[in-house]
């Protein structure tokens, strides 16, 4: 239960980095369009009925530090998740900094309550198994809407599953665990989709929304398998012909 809620927040994170520049080009691998577009339906209905109402409940009774002592309890809770693909990526700095991040805020920030890592300059990592086995040069498959945890690939999927076990509260035992990974796993898809109803919002307005978020979820998470880093164009450093004068050699023969 706990990862399905983490993979709906995953989902919504996605559809929040959406942005109206992305690229028109559309070359999305998506065999079960009819299926998935059906399941984006039923995703926005429960969506509408449920998810947004409790959130904005959440919002009206909540302030913003604790909404944001709320996700920086969820975020910490997950750093082990991003530690071990760090490692399995070669990432050794990476894996560091994010080591680093979760004894930090677990000790003085109080269960990670607080987040004094970023405030010593300790940057945040977010890695997952779906990213690590695009590093190893796995394709992301078919593109895949998933019933309320909305976007995804069969890659992903795949990584999701993985995810859960790495995290080491999933192999925990202690009185009353099995609700605290609900509660937690109910909170951190109702945080999440707090923070992201303008990006939301925004996404229903596009002509396309469906199109649109399959677009841009695939475009982000390439991005983020590069870590942010543009792909290198093979043909940049060629000579522009321009400067050439073939009529000149052309006539010399």
């Amino acid at each position: 239960m706990r990862m399905a809620f983490a993979a709906l927040g995953a989902a919504l994170t996605i559809t929040g980095c959406a942005s109206t520049t992305a690229a028109e080009g559309d070359t999305v691998y998506d065999p079960f369009e009819g299926f998935n577009r059906s399941v984006y339906g039923f995703n926005e209905n429960v969506d509408k009925a449920v998810l947004r109402p409790v959130a904005m409940g959440y919002r009206s009774v909540t302030n913003e530090p604790v909404r944001n002592g709320v996700s920086n309890f969820l975020t910490n809770l997950n750093q082990p998740v991003v530690f071990s693909n760090a490692v399995l990526q070669g990432k050794p700095y990476m894996a560091l900094d994010t080591l680093g991040r979760f004894l930090v805020n677990t000790t003085f920030g109080i269960g990670g309550i607080f987040d004094p890592a970023t405030a010593a300059g300790v940057p945040e990592h977010r890695e997952d198994f779906g990213q690590t086995l695009g590093t190893w040069g796995v394709g992301e498959g078919a593109y895949l809407m998933l019933p309320l945890l909305g976007p995804s690939n069969v890659r992903d999927l795949a990584g999701t599953g993985v995810d859960a076990a790495l995290d080491p509260l999933n192999w925990a035992t202690f009185e009353g665990d099995t609700e605290f990974r609900i509660g937690t796993g109910a909170t951190g898809a109702v945080a999440a989709r707090e923070r992201l109803d303008d990006q939301i919002t925004q996404l229903r307005e596009q002509p396309e929304p469906y199109t649109f978020l399959r677009r841009n979820y695939s475009q982000t998470r390439q991005a983020a398998i590069r870590d942010g880093k543009e792909v290198e164009d093979p043909f940049a450093n060629l000579p522009d012909f321009e400067d050439y004068d073939f009529g000149d050699e052309l006539q010399e023969e």
